[in-house]
């Protein structure tokens, strides 16, 4: 018998060489992958019920599967939950979004770690300095928004498929699971839209606490590490500051961050019980009718023989 010899050289170089082609294969085919994923994941649905019980199954999966469970189904494989709705053609646009961001949000990301490391480059003393600096920052926050499209395109596909899937009800979960995903979007879908307001002014007055004093904070932190060539001493005597007053400032800092995060948590989940609670009462007759009424009336006692003469009370009515 004769013995096959492959005439490949394995080497370090052979495996970097084909992770490398590897990669790029990836990131410029991956959006077409994941439609093909999806098709593929679709066919296998529309063909599982092969005999009537199976079918029986498949129109009942819907009637038994809760919000709480496409939820999860929707976060693990974005557009599943549109498959569950039957509305397959929503799947590519959401992809296609999510797919355009992540690709534009790399190269964003590509340029501005060239322009960072440009930045890094330049003579100290050079008078670009400031222009290098604006470039690498726009670059960044250019990444950070294409970054957030992706999500914005993720939550959103989560969100349409909860939404369509209890249009004929209104869902308590349905309604903690939105303020869950965007904090204000419950109490839209319970229509109190005048506490939108309310919940996005307190999560961002708080975010700015956290932020305000996690940089202070820092701050004071760089200023301890870099003493007493700090940003107040600057490393001439009499030093203006002390070791002990920036350790003070510090710990003020740390801790009033730590209430303020505290504080925002405790409200971003406040935001959710609220949509929880006002969706489980949105059925409840709350109108002018549902009242207790007390009035004065006359009377008639006929159930007695020995008084029946008219008489003055009370009466109490309650309408519900």
């Amino acid at each position: 018998m004769r013995a096959w010899r492959s005439n490949i050289q394995v080497t370090p170089s052979f495996f970097s060489k084909t992770s490398k082609t590897l990669k790029e294969f990836l990131s410029s085919n991956i959006y077409r992958l994941s439609l093909k994923g999806i098709a593929y994941l679709s066919i296998v649905i529309l063909l599982m019920p092969f005999d009537s019980v199976n079918a029986q199954i498949t129109l009942n999966r819907r009637d038994s599967l809760k919000t709480k469970h496409l939820w999860i189904l929707a976060q693990v494989l974005p557009g599943s939950g549109q498959i569950v709705n039957k509305q397959y053609w929503k799947i590519p646009t959401f992809y296609a979004g999510m797919g355009s961001m992540l690709y534009m949000g790399i190269s964003a990301n590509k340029s501005y770690q060239r322009y960072k490391a440009d930045y890094d480059n330049l003579n100290p003393a050079s008078i670009a300095r400031e222009s290098y600096e604006i470039r690498y920052t726009k670059m960044l926050h250019t990444r950070n928004r294409y970054y957030a499209g992706v999500g914005a395109f993720y939550l959103a596909s989560v969100a349409d498929a909860i939404l369509v899937y209890n249009k004929n009800t209104h869902s308590p979960a349905a309604a903690t699971i939105l303020s869950t995903i965007v904090p204000g979007m419950g109490q839209v879908y319970n229509k109190k839209y005048w506490k939108v307001p309310i919940v996005y002014g307190g999560l961002s007055t708080l975010y700015f606490l956290v932020n305000w004093n996690n940089r202070g904070y820092i701050r004071f932190k760089n200023a301890i590490s870099r003493y007493p060539n700090d940003e107040f001493n600057k490393g001439e005597k009499p030093y203006v500051r002390t070791v002990e007053e920036f350790a003070l400032y510090r710990d003020i800092y740390r801790k009033n961050r730590d209430v303020s995060f505290v504080s925002l948590m405790a409200f971003y989940v406040l935001n959710i019980i609220d949509a929880n609670v006002d969706a489980n009462l949105y059925d409840w007759n709350v109108n002018d009718d549902l009242a207790v009424h007390v009035e004065p009336t006359i009377i008639n006692n006929f159930a007695t023989t020995v008084y029946t003469q008219p008489a003055f009370g009370l009466s109490c009515r309650i309408n519900f």
